[in-house]
């Protein structure tokens, strides 16, 4: 065979099995060797390897843990909302009283709501709820009876107790009450708000606060303002904020007040403050 007369691809299939050949050689050559070389240095060119190995993938894992560190985690409003609704409404109560339908017909009327705010059966509510016998549903319609233990003069809101068991004698069962968190102190203009509502069944209305009480000359002191229609919500109803804390209720005065008026929580909390007398803090 003429080499110089081999065209451009014979050449390169040529170079090709050359090195290929080449390379098996190597091969032998240097496994021929490792096995006659000295244990000491078999050992020192395996340990070069281990080590090699180590920082290589010592290197990936980093940079995969650099990358999942970086990646940002994004948290919605409406999460934050919806969790705060499924935190609030065990602690939603509704209030009902004996009555007549228009067919004269026994019934239990609705009166309002009322939100739970100690474990031992506390609730607060509407000061325009009636006296007399009342019964309080719970939001998985257990009902237990409850009692207005203070009504104070000139107050927005009243206290009352529910039961703490259900049945008589051995069929007695524990009702448990979670309070809920009454906090208004950071309240802001624009804020996001969820008022509870619902006659029947937790319905709910979101808004934001539009006017805090002294933000635009408001009479009433401790009111609210929000943009929730006046249908949307009840008396008693909570309004609370995206942390689950109940910021205000809403009271007979507060939604004569204003459409979206509710009593801010911490006017609650001076309002049902006890007092030596057993009334609260006008």
């Amino acid at each position: 065979m003429d080499l110089e007369k081999l065209n451009k691809s014979q050449i390169v299939l040529l170079t090709l099995l050359v090195s290929f050949v080449t390379s098996i050689a190597t091969g032998i050559v240097t496994v021929a060797l490792m096995e006659q070389a000295p244990q000491a240095i078999t050992q020192t060119v395996n340990r070069v390897v281990e080590r090699t190995i180590e920082k290589v993938a010592a290197s990936d894992s980093q940079a995969a843990s650099a990358a999942v560190a970086t990646v940002p985690v994004i948290i919605r409003e409406s999460d934050l909302l919806a969790t705060a609704i499924e935190t609030v409404s065990p602690s939603v109560v509704r209030l009902y009283a004996p009555g007549k339908d228009e067919n004269g017909n026994d019934v239990q009327l609705f009166i309002g709501l009322a939100v739970v705010t100690d474990k031992d059966g506390i609730l607060i509510a509407d000061a325009g709820t009636p006296d007399g016998t009342i019964t309080a549903i719970r939001f998985d319609g257990v009902e237990v009876p409850a009692t207005i233990i203070e009504r104070p003069e000139g107050a927005n809101i009243i206290r009352l107790k529910v039961a703490t068991t259900t049945g008589e004698g051995d069929k007695k069962e524990a009702v448990s009450w979670t309070p809920v968190t009454l906090a208004s102190t950071d309240v802001a203009l624009g804020r996001a708000v969820v008022a509870i509502g619902g006659r029947a069944s937790t319905k709910i209305a979101k808004g934001v606060i539009t006017a805090i009480s002294g933000s635009e000359g408001n009479t009433m002191k401790g009111l609210i303002e929000t943009d929730i229609p006046a249908a949307s919500f009840e008396p008693g109803s909570p309004l609370i904020d995206s942390d689950g804390r109940v910021v205000a209720i809403a009271t007979r005065n507060s939604r004569t007040a204003a459409a979206g008026g509710f009593l801010a929580s911490d006017s609650i909390v001076l309002q049902n403050k006890p007092t030596e007398g057993g009334q609260g803090a006008p």
